[in-house]
């Protein structure tokens, strides 16, 4: 496996994390808001030293490659190339495959994509429509536009004389069939306009179909397929991530054609669901990036209703709102072309959520009358409620009064009585709370014995290890205890050479243990900790052995049994007397 040490050679943990994390130096570790699930203090910690990264509080990491495949939601073996591209590894050319219908789906479809491209060029006409909506030749070539024609097997047949199964072409989801029983399957997408969807890494995993004249659906999208999660996928970010990190903002737009209109505009930080509304996954994703958006959805009732639910997404998942108004157009797309300045200036000038909520209302309700001015405050106090400050409540208390022109007084009141109401709950997509780890005693022992090996001295003398000890971490103590019989001193080099892999790697968590729970220690006070530690495991055995003893004594029907037992029992009373 030499590629993979090249690999390793070539990338550190702290680089690979630091591209996806904001990192701060804590000690010699580094620390960090955790990727894997939300969270508002710091529980991700990476060790260079190590090279591991762990979040104590949902308790996922591992090595480069491990946090590769969790951040990316891929097998090993694509970790393993999207490593070797970062790091300009060349790789055999034949590597183990853990998921052949994922790996197989998109290589299907990078030749879909280049079919759809062949035919476009083939159809100056269909190429118009493209140019005619303002786009350029090369942003064409850079969203690798295509067309599918009008036909029932012109892409399965290239794809069958590209050596593709057609069962494969099925589960890829550019051949359909019209139920598991019907051997026939024609091409999913006919006489459309194809706008290839590429994943965050540049693979393309699905396609959206817009239909040439009149008929329904005007965008047909491909379905979940193994390349393709709807849920994970945000179309344009695989080009703009890098400027979303630069700018420190993504804008989300709700089209295809919207993305495309802004990126050749020079806003390439824009991003899209992929016909879908807004998913926390999708959030998580560009929580990798930035941790602030923009929404600069259509201005249809449509497009404000996927503003109000983008809204509540992003308050759950903590990252920092503003919309843009969009001035000409009821879209992003022919606002760029309309009036690009306009554009330009609505970026420059984006409005706080509740400056959008009091947009909203006012323009929806009158309040000139008493009814429009009960809706006005049925419709704000429940958000301006959701405020956890007084101040800030008090700020939005005071406009509305002005506007409905009464008594701030009144309103407080009023406020009092609201129940905090959320314009959507998405609880089918809630992420559930990680599940709290709790780590032994032994656990926290190790972690002292194999960052100071030095204490190990203290452990030998005094741990008592000749009674029944905890199954988990039995293992490492026994050769522990086996080098420093054979030396008088620990070698930690030679103790990780006998451990498994993952064995190695649960060293180093409690490594990083340590580092999270005793930071800059002195020494004094830490061999006073591992001293606790060891009495609480003494005893913790100790009476887990005198009961069992107790209970085995009471059911012992033969004297030769209960006599041994009780001379056990007296050994146990010696060892407390210890201890």
């Amino acid at each position: 496996m030499d590629h993979l040490e090249e690999i390793r050679a070539r990338i550190g943990i702290e680089e690979l994390v630091g591209s996806y994390v904001q990192l701060k130096k804590a000690g010699r570790n580094l620390r960090g808001l955790c990727p894997f699930h939300g969270e508002k203090t710091p529980s991700f910690m990476v060790s260079p030293e190590k090279g591991i990264a762990y979040c104590f509080g949902c308790h996922q990491g591992g090595d480069i490659f491990k946090f590769i495949q969790l951040i990316e939601n891929v097998d090993f073996t694509e970790a393993v190339k999207i490593l070797a591209q970062k790091t300009n590894v060349t790789l055999p050319q034949k590597l183990p495959e853990l998921n052949n219908k994922r790996l197989k789906s998109i290589e299907i479809n990078q030749w879909s994509v280049r079919f759809f491209q062949e035919q476009l060029e083939q159809s100056p006409a269909k190429k118009e429509y493209f140019l005619k909506r303002g786009l350029t030749e090369e942003a064409v070539k850079k969203f690798q536009l295509g067309f599918a024609p009008d036909s029932f097997d012109q892409l399965k047949n290239y794809l069958l004389q590209k050596g593709f199964e057609p069962r494969e072409l099925i589960d890829a989801a550019v051949v359909s069939q019209r139920s598991i029983a019907d051997k026939n399957s024609y091409d999913r997408f006919r006489n459309r306009l194809i706008f290839p969807i590429f994943d965050h890494q540049d693979n393309p995993v699905g396609f959206s179909g817009r239909i040439m004249g009149d008929g329904e659906p005007k965008y047909l999208n491909s379905p979940e397929s193994p390349a393709y999660n709807k849920s994970l996928v945000l179309y344009g970010l695989n080009w703009g991530k890098d400027k979303v990190k630069k700018e420190d903002l993504a804008i989300f737009v709700e089209g295809y054609m919207d993305v495309i209109a802004a990126h050749q505009a020079g806003n390439e930080n824009t991003v899209a669901t992929c016909g879908t509304a807004l998913t926390p996954q999708q959030l998580k994703l560009i929580k990798r990036y930035t941790q602030n958006i923009a929404f600069a959805f259509d201005q249809d009732s449509a497009g404000m209703d996927a503003t109000f639910r983008g809204i509540e997404l992003a308050q759950m998942a903590d990252v920092n709102i503003q919309i843009i108004r969009i001035p000409e157009g009821k879209d992003p797309d022919e606002c760029i072309q309309k009036n690009p300045e306009a554009w330009k200036n609505a970026l420059k000038n984006p409005i706080s959520v509740m400056d959008f909520y009091f947009d909203y209302t006012f323009a929806r309700f009158s309040k000139q009358t008493m009814e429009g001015k009960r809706q006005i405050m049925d419709f704000l106090l429940p958000l301006i409620r959701m405020y956890k400050r007084e101040v800030e409540q008090g700020i939005y208390l005071n406009r509305l009064a002005i506007e409905l022109k009464t008594d701030v007084r009144f309103l407080w009141n009023d406020l009092k009585n609201t129940k905090i109401e959320t314009y959507h709950s998405p609880k089918a997509n809630d992420e559930t709370k990680p599940i709290e780890r709790i780590f032994s005693r032994e656990e926290f022992l190790l972690g002292f014995i194999f960052t100071y090996p030095e204490i190990y001295k203290i452990v030998d003398e005094n741990l008592i290890n000749n009674i029944p000890f905890d199954t988990n971490t039995e293992r490492f103590y026994n050769l522990l205890k086996k080098g420093y019989t054979l030396g008088s001193l620990i070698d930690i080099e030679h103790v990780l050479s006998e451990l498994t892999e993952e064995e190695r790697e649960n060293i180093s968590i409690y490594n990083l243990l340590i580092d999270e729970k005793y930071p800059d220690f002195p020494r004094s006070l830490i061999e006073k900790e591992a001293g606790k530690l060891i009495c609480q495991i003494n005893r913790k055995n100790i009476e887990a052995t005198k009961r069992d003893c107790q209970v085995k004594l009471n059911a012992s029907a033969d004297k030769q049994d209960a006599k041994l037992l009780l001379n056990r029992l007296m050994e146990i009373a010696k060892l407390e007397q210890r201890i």
